[in-house]
């Protein structure tokens, strides 16, 4: 039971875009003049948008199983919904219950921090509770990991040397990985009468999309490192190359039950995303 339901929390995206808002929380802070950076309470902050960011994504997570438990039943039974693992009122609740709260942790650090995780918990519920089976399945992806390296600086109140550029680069991965997320599934998508981006396009184009925005965003970061003089930079997006050469050949173009095709994407991504944060440029921020 205890294992189901750690499944249904979906915790492997949680901690990657929650080690994401942390990271871009303090290396804003880092590259912040000392006389604009945040009082003592500057920790509590940042843990709050951690805290907040963990709850939306397992919002997300929760309500994406309760809401797709029938289709799950006949494919994909290996969820602990449709399993009987975890009731699917239970989901419900975990799901609804997780976001109120992330939002209300949120707004502890701030209303401008509140207002990024709505943003994200918009886009989450979004894709979750119905436009996972249309043609705009990805922008829920983008617009939701847009806001990730945004959280952070929010919640300590200062701006981050480049957010366009920050927002930009999180909706560029987020594109990729619902790519590499969506495609194992798109036959039996088709086959359940969805209209789905990755139905649209098929397993082997979005295969090769995600695989392209993915070098992509590492050629981006090599010029950025060069720009900045970053090794942390460089090392990001070194590390993202070397996963997209692993995954090269070895994603499936079906999902098999239990398996999860887009761990190396999603590794590569959040390698980029590190990488980029960390070897932010020390250009004065402001508060917001």
């Amino acid at each position: 039971m205890v294992a189901a339901h750690l499944a249904l929390l979906h915790p492997g995206p949680s901690a990657l875009c929650t080690t994401v808002t942390l990271l871009a929380g303090a290396s804003v802070r880092a590259t912040t003049p000392p006389a604009l950076r945040p009082s003592a309470s500057w920790r509590w902050r940042l843990l709050a948008a951690g805290l907040s960011m963990s709850l939306l994504q397992i919002s997300t997570g929760c309500l994406n199983d309760a809401f797709d438990a029938p289709w799950d039943g006949r494919w994909q039974a290996y969820k602990p919904v449709p399993r009987g693992l975890v009731p699917r009122r239970r989901a419900w609740l975990l799901g609804f219950g997780a976001g109120a709260g992330g939002v209300l942790v949120a707004a502890l650090a701030g209303a401008r921090a509140a207002r990024l995780a709505l943003l994200g918990l918009a886009s989450g519920w979004s894709y979750s509770l119905g436009l996972s089976r249309t043609p705009l399945s990805v922008l829920p992806f983008a617009t939701g990991l847009g806001s990730v390296p945004l959280l952070g600086a929010a919640a300590l109140r200062l701006r981050p040397a480049q957010p366009v550029r920050m927002a930009a680069l999180g909706a560029w991965l987020g594109t990729a990985l619902h790519l590499a997320n969506s495609g194992p599934d798109a036959e039996r998508d088709r086959m359940a009468g969805r209209r789905s981006l990755a139905v649209l396009l098929g397993a082997e184009r979005c295969h090769r999309l995600a695989r392209w925005l993915l070098l992509a965003g590492a050629a981006e970061g090599m010029r950025e490192a060069g720009r900045r003089r970053s090794l942390t930079t460089l090392a990001g997006a070194a590390s993202c190359l070397m996963t997209v050469g692993l995954e090269w050949r070895r994603q499936p173009r079906q999902r098999r039950p239990g398996s999860h095709p887009f761990v190396l994407p999603a590794l590569g991504a959040g390698a980029l995303a590190a990488g980029w944060l960390l070897g932010q440029p020390e250009v004065p921020g402001t508060r917001s």
